[in-house]
């Protein structure tokens, strides 16, 4: 069959295949040999490379099935992730049909109607599986041309179950009972609750990023909100926190909620309202500090004190100020704060809000702040400075970080605080939450020595699962237990294999 194709058109069809890793946690022998018929792909690609540790084995086929592959991975219960771009895949050689895959090497297999032909990848043929030539497929009842198989027992690296160390974690990790000073961390592989108190780096894909935070924070308002911020510039975390029934009972009471880039009616936020606990002086401070990083002349900042003096205390008020302070001989230095406020004002969406200046930290420390403004633009991005400086203001404040332009805010003296994605933290604990396998690659070499094994576990993380790495070691730790399971779940009804087959008329 395949000795018959022209090598030119083989090499054309093998130079436009896409490429995913697989991992199963039942072989998916059955689903391939269906890609693999002329009703569908009519011909795929397997690479598989053994490793000491960890094994890969990536599955190609033309692009305009991949929607098709997708689904069927669905239902069979098998991970895809895309080929990490420095993976090569080799040429196949001169191709062997064979009548089992040699697992205990590396090769390029292509499966046409179920028939498996294999190139060994260095050339070495002394592993040829049962060399043989093709016969039509049989019409016996449940006979066919496959003899083929995928590795019952998928070794590390195929397998989407992880094998994690059953020792009993630090016993400062362990939370015996609920504390609102430490950072809840859901419950170890054996079920132990776990904390972390002081700074938190979280790292990975910014979705799973966001689960972790849903799971975490929800955890923090149930034992306590006091004191609680969260500033989410992504727009994916706090929007989702309010759907939650812990933190809905709280809205209006302990938790003030600001959205906005929401669909709700516009609410009002002014940043130049006094933090709690904070003095006139400070105040005027962090005024400065904001503007002053918004570009304003000297001149212009030195007026702020003024305004002050004079009751300015949000934006319509300070708008009007300046316009009296125009006639009294400030024109160069009220005309660079009025440039500045006036293009902080220029979306009208972000106006509106600023006309209504309602004090958003008033609710604290006795209660909380989830605070979100998506960072798309020069004035969202002004507003998020100014709305995590005012919270830091306030003693004791524990802060949720997410989705923030980094560059604009010095976080190294806050003592209670977790950051999604930022800067390292000086002292603090990283937990690393599931990635791309790019992503995990960069971060295994940056926090766990680029153990490879370690690699293969942060990238079989799933939702609300997280590496906390310690001096120790590595804790998995995580909100949702158990992972992929062999019943699949849609529409509300639990399917078994069965099921399945019968929809892909097997």
């Amino acid at each position: 069959m395949l000795k018959k194709m022209n090598l030119t058109k083989r090499q054309k069809w093998e130079a436009g295949l896409t490429w995913f890793r697989l991992r199963y946690l039942e072989p998916p022998t059955r689903c391939l040999n269906l890609l693999s018929r002329s009703a569908a792909c009519g011909r795929i690609a397997l690479y598989y490379l053994p490793g000491e540790v960890v094994s890969e084995l990536y599955l190609g086929l033309p692009e305009t099935h991949t929607r098709l592959l997708r689904r069927m991975a669905a239902d069979f219960g098998f991970s895809l992730k895309p080929k990490p771009q420095e993976v090569e895949i080799p040429a196949a050689q001169r191709m062997t049909a064979v009548t089992a895959l040699p697992w205990d090497s590396a090769f390029i297999a292509h499966i046409a109607n179920e028939f498996a032909f294999v190139s060994l990848v260095g050339g070495d043929r002394s592993h040829d599986h049962g060399q043989y030539l093709p016969q039509p497929p049989s019409t016996g009842p449940g006979r066919g041309p496959a003899t083929w198989q995928m590795p019952d027992n998928p070794p590390p690296g195929l397998t989407l179950k992880p094998s994690w160390d059953s020792q009993p974690p630090s016993a400062y990790l362990v939370a015996t009972e609920p504390d609102p000073r430490r950072w809840p961390l859901g419950q170890s592989s054996t079920g132990v609750p776990l904390h972390i108190s002081g700074r938190v780096n979280i790292y990975g894909r910014g979705e799973a990023v966001a689960d972790w935070l849903v799971h975490q924070v929800t955890r923090l308002v149930t034992v306590n909100p006091a004191n609680l911020v969260v500033i989410d510039g992504a727009g994916d975390l706090v929007p989702r926190l309010k759907r939650k029934a812990a933190v809905t009972r709280l809205l209006g009471k302990q938790l003030i909620y600001v959205d906005m880039d929401g669909d709700s009616l516009t609410g009002g936020f002014n940043p130049l309202a006094a933090a709690p606990g904070e003095t006139t002086a400070e105040t005027v401070e962090r005024w400065q500090w904001w503007f002053e990083g918004m570009g304003v002349s000297p001149q212009g900042i030195h007026l702020l004190a003024l305004a002050r003096q004079d009751g300015a205390g949000d934006i319509p008020a300070l708008q009007k100020w300046l316009k009296l302070a125009g006639w009294k001989g400030r024109q160069t230095a009220v005309s660079s704060l009025s440039m500045t406020l006036n293009r902080l004002t220029a979306d009208r969406n972000l106006r509106e809000w600023l006309e209504w200046p309602a004090n958003r930290f008033e609710n604290l420390p006795e209660g909380a702040l989830f605070f979100s403004c998506k960072n798309t633009g020069w004035d969202r991005r002004q507003l998020l400075r100014m709305a995590l400086r005012g919270a830091m203001q306030v003693e004791g404040v524990r802060l949720v970080i997410h989705g923030f332009p980094w560059d604009m805010v010095d976080l190294t003296y806050q003592k209670q605080i977790i950051v999604s994605n930022g800067p390292l933290l000086p002292g603090g604990t990283v937990v690393l939450a599931e990635c791309h396998a790019q992503g995990a690659a960069v971060l295994a070499g940056r926090f766990l020595n680029g153990d490879v094994a370690l690699q293969e576990k942060l990238e079989l993380l799933q939702s609300g699962e997280g590496l906390v790495v310690i001096e120790e070691g590595v804790v998995l730790a995580g909100f949702s237990r158990g992972g992929p399971t062999l019943q699949l779940k849609k529409n509300g009804q639990m399917r078994d294999s069965t099921t399945i087959l019968d929809k892909w008329k097997v």
